[in-house]
């Protein structure tokens, strides 16, 4: 006779008791809880982890109301922070989970150490910039982190992809999941954004017009990662590291890490080596992101 709960019971018939068992002792950190974020904040409760830390530094508007999993028609805006939304969603699926919400940005100790306590963490960017440094970040600290993307690059195009950084095999970095244009132009100054215009006449600020973003494309970006996640909890297999989700053919590829990646290899377990913290010592990046969010 199990000692789980019954609402586990089809969980249970899938991947046993001890992987049930498992996904119960599993912390994570979702980091970023707006379209893709809060659909995959219900499917790691309804999977039954053990705590979830949404963290998000925004409140939604009303242009979030056609994505965010959660939200009611009548929560209000503004006043209503993301991370109390998601906290919410939580608790209305299952009281027993922890809950700790986080109001910050990426660019804070307090997320950083919201990454350091997590046992899997999940990136949900609309940048690079940020996904390069929560990569880096664990790395150094050895966890398990995977990514989510969503996105229309042009008319008729749509998709998502699914990174999965597990156990130092395979990164943003090595399966050139990243623009190193776009990390660039996240880490630099106003100061080095305004050199550069001058020598290769670019605007110091690029207006980027905001895309499209709806909740089915983004649900289906959140169950692949929940997906892989559950399965590498569970040890039903070894979850895939990169996953492209073509929404308009339709169809999935998949391609494997480059070997020898400096932040697979070299620095995963390191922290001293790879100080991810330097990122905490760059005030520019939380002064934008304060801008940005006001």
């Amino acid at each position: 006779m199990s000692d789980l709960p019954a609402r586990y019971d089809r969980n249970i018939r899938l991947f046993g008791e001890e992987g049930q068992s498992k996904l119960r002792a599993t912390n994570v950190a979702v980091i970023g809880v707006g379209g893709l974020g809060s659909p995959l904040v219900q499917h790691l409760a309804l999977l039954g982890v053990s705590g979830i830390t949404p963290v998000d530094d925004e409140e939604l508007d009303e242009t979030n109301r056609n994505r965010f999993v959660g939200a009611r028609h009548d929560d209000p805006v503004p006043g209503s922070p993301k991370v109390e939304l998601a906290a919410r969603l939580v608790h209305e699926i299952d009281p027993t989970i922890r809950v700790t919400p986080v109001r910050a940005s990426l660019i804070s100790e307090e997320v950083f150490a919201t990454v350091k306590q997590a046992d899997w963490v999940f990136g949900c960017f609309d940048e690079d910039g940020p996904r390069a440094i929560l990569n880096e970040l664990c790395a150094a600290y050895a966890k398990s982190y995977i990514d989510l993307a969503s996105d229309v690059p042009e008319e008729g195009v749509y998709g998502g992809r699914i990174c999965v950084a597990w156990q130092g095999g395979g990164c943003l970095h090595c399966l050139d999941a990243l623009d190193p244009r776009d990390v660039e132009a996240y880490l630099s100054t106003d100061a080095e954004k305004a050199g550069r215009a001058a020598i290769y006449g670019v605007p110091v600020e690029v207006v980027r017009e905001t895309g499209p973003s709806v909740s089915p494309i983004n649900g289906v970006a959140a169950a692949l990662a929940a997906t892989e996640f559950m399965v590498a909890v569970t040890g039903m297999r070894e979850p895939q590291r990169l996953i492209n989700y073509y929404g308009h053919v339709p169809k999935l590829t998949t391609a494997k890490p480059k070997p020898d990646c400096y932040y697979c290899k070299g620095i995963r377990g390191k922290p001293q080596d790879a100080d991810a913290e330097r990122f905490l010592r760059m005030p520019h990046l939380r002064e934008r992101r304060r801008k940005q969010t006001r």
